[in-house]
């Protein structure tokens, strides 16, 4: 079944690359087994392939980041309206595991809001994040914005990747190396802010 949704979305992307972007991410939020490591830099690489620029790159990961946000919001209102007690009965078959539930849920309570912008980063979390900020019945401006956020990061990363390194992409094992993916992303926004912080500060010397 995932090896066939997954061939459903490549062979999309191929035909229309901005319909298989959004399809792809669409489905990839909802069926978190669907790796977004393999659509996202596939995706980046044929934009980069049929040479469409810089508003093309721009384009596709727009496109990315809408699909990633309207696709988090099935299991938002799920959890919103349904209750912890359907996902615990029926998220088998969407294919949630309860151990990355639990996880994503840890972070939420440990995180709060900021869970939703640095859990849409974070591998085994990224795809589940939306359910326990719909138990507790988060802000839905809120979590749009911080899904919006967090999911234009990591989709301007891994399709720019692709972008840039063209075939070359399938040697980076993007899913074995999730993790140094996220730290990599963390540090950059942290180094931003730290030297904002250091030139608002010399600024004022």
């Amino acid at each position: 079944m995932l090896q066939g949704i997954l061939n459903f979305v490549i062979s999309t992307i191929y035909q229309n690359i901005f319909l298989g972007i959004f399809l792809g991410v669409l489905i990839e939020t909802i069926f978190p087994p669907i790796p977004s490591e393999i659509i996202l830099p596939l995706s980046g690489y044929l934009l980069s392939f049929y040479s469409f620029g810089f508003y093309g790159l721009a384009s596709g990961i727009i496109i990315a980041t809408f699909g990633a946000t309207l696709g988090s919001l099935v299991y938002y209102y799920i959890a919103l309206k349904l209750g912890r007690k359907f996902v615990e009965k029926y998220g088998k078959y969407f294919l949630i595991d309860r151990k990355k539930l639990r996880a994503a849920e840890n972070w939420f309570k440990k995180y709060g809001k900021k869970a939703v912008f640095f859990g849409r980063m974070l591998p085994g979390i990224r795809e589940l994040i939306s359910l326990p900020a719909g138990f507790s019945k988060m802000n839905l401006k809120d979590y749009l914005l911080f899904t919006f956020l967090g999911s234009l990061i990591w989709n301007s990363f891994l399709i720019s990747l692709g972008y840039f390194f063209g075939e070359n992409w399938k040697n980076l094992q993007l899913d074995k190396f999730s993790n140094i993916i996220f730290t990599t992303i963390l540090l950059t926004i942290l180094t931003y802010f730290i030297f904002k912080k250091l030139v608002k500060k010399l600024q004022k010397v």
